[in-house]
């Protein structure tokens, strides 16, 4: 599929431009003829839906999310909603996605299809969710699941980086010591003794680190950024992926909190697909996706394998081990109520207090980790200068 802006000619006569995704240029020739517009001329755009600025910020979104669940609710015609909205909203950029989002509209494009050219503002659990309401004539109540939803996300995200701002400054302020270290002080002392003096192999060890930082910097830094480069490359490939994060799931307090993590997203993500009214594939496809974790993505698809061959949910599930055995059995209890929506909500509830307690114990041994670690670095540095000090006393004595 590619997205095109077109222009096409209305029944009157009038110029109709807009945003249609679409197999090629024929295919939307055929879907805008069944709408009553005579395409006139038809551009490819690029992957982010537009040659514009047209966006939202994550605020902006859930804002926009929750006004239209509101006026939709009301009875309004979408139309005349969004342009309302679109008049409301401060950003420029926000403007013109709701601008280009009423022209799809009066096109005769669904809010989905006109949602569709803009993949980085409207995810596709959004999308799903859209389509899902429009079909099942609930659009209301799926929107105002949706804004809920990406609360949930902001918080989630939000208490993510309040969790880690410690520990990253006390990473960064380390580093900051050991570098004054082994630039600076180092050096001052090394030339308190003549070249070709004996010194122990901890001095030496530490002022070859020293004289690489100082001399070769630039040999260095290409060093670190060529590690960089391939560990991003090494991190596109699948499989590399797969095995770092079932690695990372095997660590003491790290691997339980990131499966509770990605089981949270999992089961929030389902419920308000599953309460949409989508089908169960493409609720376990788009669910899996925002796991957020690739090996138990890859243990959700292999799941969803054994779902098309005929199995049920829980037990495709209980046959992964990655997978958490509540989620499974919360899922096995929704089958047999035939509520599976409101247990996974059960199930997101439950980890949305769990998390913050997986954090506490996570923080409460990186923390002393971070200094252990560092502390054991400078306390060696510190060794090394210090002990040519004393063999110098010694030597005078």
């Amino acid at each position: 599929m590619e997205t095109f802006d077109f222009i096409a000619a209305g029944a009157a006569g009038a110029e109709v431009r807009g945003v249609l995704s679409a197999a090629d240029e024929l295919a939307l020739d055929r879907a805008l003829e069944k709408k009553g517009l005579l395409l006139k001329h038809a551009s490819v755009v690029d992957a982010r839906g537009s040659r514009s600025r047209a966006r939202f910020t994550r605020d902006e979104l859930v804002t926009f999310t929750t006004q239209l669940a509101t006026v939709t609710g009301a009875g309004i015609p979408i139309i005349e909603g969004l342009q309302g909205i679109g008049k409301r909203l401060a950003s420029p950029p926000a403007r013109e996605l709701v601008e280009r989002l009423v022209v799809s509209l009066e096109a005769g494009g669904s809010l989905s299809e006109a949602m569709a050219p803009f993949p980085r503002v409207f995810p596709p659990i959004y999308r799903a969710s859209v389509r899902a309401g429009e079909a099942s004539g609930a659009l209301d109540a799926i929107l105002q699941r949706l804004a809920k939803f990406l609360e949930w996300s902001r918080a989630m995200r939000a208490t993510a980086v309040q969790a880690l701002i410690y520990p990253a400054i006390l990473f960064c302020a380390i580093l900051g010591l050991i570098a004054l270290l082994l630039l600076f002080v180092l050096p001052k002392i090394m030339g308190l003794f003549p070249d070709g003096a004996e010194l122990p192999w901890q001095t030496e060890v530490v002022l070859t680190a020293s004289n690489a930082l100082r001399g070769c910097w630039f040999l260095v830094a290409g060093a670190a950024v060529g590690v960089a480069f391939g560990a991003v490359a090494a991190w596109r490939v699948p499989r590399v992926k797969r095995a770092v994060f079932a690695g990372l799931l095997q660590v003491p307090k790290l691997g339980p909190l990131m499966q509770k993590l990605a089981m949270s997203r999992f089961a929030s993500t389902a419920s308000t697909l599953h309460g949409a009214g989508c089908d169960v594939f493409t609720m376990l496809e788009i669910a899996s996706e925002s796991c957020g974790n690739a090996a138990l993505e890859a243990a959700f698809a292999r799941a969803t394998t054994r779902i098309r061959k005929g199995s049920s949910i829980s037990a495709a599930f209980e046959q992964e081990p990655l997978l958490d055995p509540l989620l499974c059995q919360m899922i096995h209890v929704g089958e047999q109520a035939g509520a599976l929506d409101m247990a996974l909500a059960k199930v997101a509830e439950y980890y949305d207090d769990e998390i913050p307690r997986a954090v506490k114990k996570f923080l409460s041994l990186l923390e002393p980790c971070i200094l252990l670690g560092a502390g054991g670095v400078v306390a060696f540095i510190l060794m090394a200068a210090v002990m040519p000090l004393f063999q110098l006393y010694e030597n005078i004595g």
